[in-house]
Order: structure tokens, then C-alpha cells, then sequence
């Protein structure tokens, strides 16, 4: 028989550990597998909001899109912000405040915006317009 259990209390004891390590392990296993999940959440609210937001310096690209280092820096600072506790409305309002209006994709429909969201309907009002007086005067031409 092994010295170390002649002990009654020491016996005891080895059986306490045995199960607080046991019970310490689950508890710890069942931590560990929230916090990814977490994370994952957070890290799809990011992509969201970097497909929404234009990258400083590449051309014509989202954050989500763009290689460039900044574009890296900022999906970052956004992450950072979304476990800060801040809601999508909120990091993109921080990133306004920031960056200027300019770095939204889509900007809002407000009066200084009312050119970009009203121009390209009107000048395809004014272009359908234009081919039907043509086609209209073409018809009477040939008649």
C-alpha cells in the first residue's frame, strides 16, 4: 500500500482535489467556450460595418474589401469599439466624427447629399425623355 494514503485526512484530501480539479476544469471548459462565440459575434458586427464604410485610401473600395494598411488599423478599431460595448450606429458615427462623411459608403440623404441621391434619377428622367422626343421626331420625318 502507497505511504501517502495511510493517512485517512490525507486520502480525503487527495479526493477533494481530484474533484475541484475535475469540477474547476468544467467550469473553466464551459468559460472558454463562451468566449469565442462571443467574439464571433462581434467579428460579424465588424464585417457589417466595414462593407459599409469607405477605405481612406484605396479607390472606390470598402474597408472590407480594401488591403491597404489603414483599412486593416480601422476593421481593428472597430472590433475594439463593438467589445467597448458601443452599437453599430454608434461606431459608425465615431468613425463620421473621424473621418468625415466621406468615409460612409452610402452617404445619408440629407441636403448637402441631395445632388448624389436625386442627380443620376433625374439625368435618367431627362435621357429617357430626350430618346422619346427623338424617336418621336424620327417617326414624323419619315411619314
Amino acid at each position: 500500500m502507497n505511504p501517502l494514503f495511510r493517512s485517512p485526512y490525507l486520502c480525503l484530501l487527495f479526493w477533494l482535489l481530484s474533484l475541484a480539479l475535475c469540477f474547476g476544469g468544467a467550469t473553466f471548459l464551459a468559460t472558454a467556450q463562451e468566449g469565442p462565440n462571443m467574439g464571433a459575434s462581434y467579428q460579424q458586427q465588424a464585417i457589417a460595418i466595414s462593407k459599409e464604410l469607405r477605405c481612406p485610401m484605396a479607390t472606390n473600395q470598402t474597408l472590407f474589401e480594401s488591403q491597404a494598411p489603414i483599412a486593416h488599423e480601422l476593421k481593428g478599431q472597430i472590433f475594439s469599439l463593438l467589445e467597448q460595448g458601443l452599437k453599430r450606429d454608434e461606431v459608425i458615427d465615431f468613425m463620421v466624427q473621424r473621418y468625415g462623411e466621406k468615409i460612409r459608403y452610402q452617404p445619408e440623404f440629407k441636403t448637402s447629399t441631395f445632388a448624389l441621391w436625386i442627380g443620376p434619377l433625374l439625368l435618367l428622367i431627362l435621357g429617357v425623355g430626350l430618346c422619346l422626343v427623338l424617336i418621336s421626331r424620327n417617326k414624323k420625318s419619315t411619314y
